[in-house]
């Protein structure tokens, strides 16, 4: 028998990036919006704004945004921006399957690595791999959040290679 449809709302933003949906999380005013807003003009999606309606059925997540904030974006600074006009109909998605999620913080958080790979959190009971990122770091959030989905999509493991060139300077 297949698993019921579940749903939720969420606050956050979610975008896609080269075809990966990533719902980005936080607390309200630490720059969500404006992140999304950075994606959009490199090119990249915007699936909802402030308000995420998550749909899962069977092992499927995905990201659609209610109908009265869809295709709109706010920000602190600019307000509502309409991103159709904005950018063009490409530049908003109807919805988007969850990939990955990404957790802004004000300040540094215990663990500051980036070389995760297990899911570190559940959307509708279904585990998700979440990045967290600090504003406080003086590289952009969306560098740094290009950088590390392109780590996910390949077998680039700095972590692995230092530890075998310490195994081979250990072994001389």
């Amino acid at each position: 028998m297949p698993d019921k449809q579940q749903t939720e709302s969420r606050h956050g933003v979610m975008v896609c990036i080269n075809g990966h949906g990533v719902l980005i999380t936080g607390a309200a005013g630490i720059g969500k919006s404006s992140l999304a807003l950075e994606l959009l003009i490199q090119g990249h999606q915007l699936v909802a704004d402030d308000v995420v309606e998550l749909t899962r059925i069977e092992q499927s997540l995905t990201a659609s945004s209610p109908s009265m904030l869809k295709g709109l974006l706010h920000t602190r600074e600019l307000g509502t921006i309409n991103i159709e006009q904005q950018f063009g109909q490409h530049a908003v998605l109807d919805s988007s399957p969850v990939h990955y999620q990404l957790k802004l913080s004000a300040t540094l958080s215990g663990n500051t690595t980036l070389e995760a790979s297990s899911p570190d959190a559940t959307l509708l009971q279904k585990p998700i791999q979440t990045l967290c990122l600090s504003m406080m770091n003086p590289a952009s959030i969306s560098s740094r959040l290009l950088v590390w989905l392109d780590l996910q999509q390949t077998t680039n493991n700095g972590k692995q290679t230092l530890m075998q060139r310490q195994q081979q300077q250990m072994s001389q």
